[in-house]
């Protein structure tokens, strides 16, 4: 009786999400094929927690979308920042808590003719409690710019994976227009 019900559940949802339109993000055919044809240029700057953000986020980039093969279609050029913001103020004017930032300013190219395919600044703020001891905050600090890291790069593959999406339904509409001039 519940192998039943599962079976069916499960034909229902598949139909239902192949009816909408639903294409997971990562599968064969989708922008989830291109995401791999793209290389991850992380520019390095001055400040040491900056470019440290920077590659935690690029780590986890090549782990989402894989390392690509030598000759790639596009580029993701980062320029990672952080920042950390004190909180929670005892009255021995201590921090009691911080705010690590991390963001990234993005732009996805297209290296066969160097157009912009996308671009804008995604960020993550990522909030802990500090340890008594000086190694605790900065250990904690570590924690939170790793978190918030991560995070970024998450959005990172959603908003690369919109401006793919976005190329896609150009060129489908203009194909669409091309077809429609062509018929008599």
């Amino acid at each position: 009786m519940m192998r039943t019900l599962f079976t069916s559940l499960a034909v229902t949802t598949t139909l239902l999400l192949s009816g909408c339109g639903f294409t997971p993000m990562h599968a064969t055919g989708s922008s989830g094929k291109t995401l791999q044809d793209v290389v991850v240029n992380t520019k390095k700057v001055t400040n040491v927690a900056d470019n440290n953000a920077g590659f935690l986020i690029t780590q986890r980039l090549r782990d989402r979308i894989g390392v690509p093969s030598s000759s790639t279609r596009y580029t993701l050029e980062v320029t990672p920042k952080y920042r950390r913001a004190r909180l929670g103020l005892t009255d021995g004017d201590v921090a009691s808590r911080y705010d690590v930032t991390v963001q990234a300013r993005w732009k996805l190219i297209n290296n066969k003719n160097g157009r912009v395919l996308g671009s804008g600044s995604v960020s993550t703020v990522s909030t802990f409690g500090a340890p008594a001891g000086p190694y605790g905050v900065i250990t904690a600090d570590n924690v939170g710019v790793e978190q918030a890291a991560t995070e970024t790069a998450d959005k990172l593959v959603i908003e690369m994976a919109r401006a793919f999406a976005k190329r896609d339904k150009k060129r489908a509409e203009e194909k669409k227009k091309l077809d429609a001039a062509a018929q008599p």
